[in-house]
């Protein structure tokens, strides 16, 4: 894990750390450090009815200093992921705000 993802966990937490956000959210965490993504993978649908979502996809994009996020759905019968939201240029402080809204989840104690 390189700093910049966990910069970002610790955005998304306010400082909590990976463990804080696996035990209130149930979900995995996965990284990836070449596209310094953030990949939230929940064992059950989360969020508001009508925009279902399995994964949650924080990506860092270092020429804006900016973040990207994109929540994706699981079809299980078909094994296909189409995108459910996507927003781009997310500031750093607004992250926490953004996820919790789009997963219908708390993200902070």
């Amino acid at each position: 894990m390189n700093t910049t993802n966990t910069t970002t966990i610790e955005q998304l937490t306010n400082g909590q750390g990976v463990n804080a956000l696996c035990a209130l959210t149930g979900a995995q965490i996965v990284y990836d450090d070449n596209a310094n993504k953030v990949t939230m993978v929940f064992k059950k649908q989360a969020g508001p009815r009508g925009a279902k979502l399995t994964h949650l996809q924080i990506a860092y994009n270092t020429g804006t200093d900016l973040y990207d996020i994109t929540a994706y759905k699981l079809n299980k019968k078909t094994f296909q992921m189409p995108t459910v939201k996507e927003l781009d240029g997310c500031y750093g402080d607004m992250l926490n705000e953004v996820c919790e809204r789009i997963t219908d989840l708390c993200l902070r104690f």
